[in-house]
């Protein structure tokens, strides 16, 4: 005996904690990291972190990506700018000095870690890549297939190293954090 009738609406009903059609996300971060450096003739390098954290209730998660807000992914500063690493997630490699880039410990070819927030000290021995340019593919940084209720919480780690051939001044790139429902 099979029970063909239903009361439901096509498109309506509950779905995990969604109703249909219905499910938000919400993104939050920490804040501004900033990555002030004492430059050495050498070089030095400041790694500081920002927590991401995403609120979902869709029974199919979320994924969680990053560019920068212009196409040109270098830090920019009045007369010059620090490039982005050239290097990805999937082949990421230490910062080279007057570069910046990014990393989250466990995902992709990063390793586990642990980064460590620090000022101007050595080239730290975990690997970074470059935040892509918002004319590039995004770069995943976080992926759930279920629902993230409470939020989950992504560290994601910048680094900037520099030396005493750049210029003094205030160096600035602004990384634009997408989610959405899978």
């Amino acid at each position: 005996y099979a029970d063909t009738t239903d009361s439901s609406v096509y498109g309506s009903g509950s779905f995990g904690d969604c109703d249909y059609g219905t499910c938000t996300i919400t993104l939050t971060d920490t804040g501004v990291p900033t990555l002030a450096v004492v430059p050495t003739p050498t070089g030095v390098c400041t790694v500081q972190s920002d927590t991401v954290s995403v609120l979902t209730d869709s029974t199919t998660g979320y994924s969680l990506t990053m560019t920068t807000s212009t196409t040109n992914n270098a830090m920019q500063g009045a007369s010059t700018s620090l490039a982005a690493s050239s290097a990805t997630s999937s082949a990421p490699t230490t910062l080279a000095v007057n570069t910046w880039g990014y990393r989250v410990d466990n995902l992709a070819s990063f390793g586990s870690g642990p980064t460590t927030a620090q000022s101007s000290g050595s080239v730290p021995s975990v690997t970074f890549a470059g935040v892509p340019a918002s004319n590039q593919s995004s770069t995943q940084v976080a992926y759930s297939g279920s629902p993230a209720n409470p939020a989950q919480d992504t560290k994601v780690w910048y680094g900037v190293c520099a030396n005493a051939s750049i210029p003094v001044d205030t160096y600035s790139a602004t990384v634009v954090y997408t989610a959405v429902t899978n």
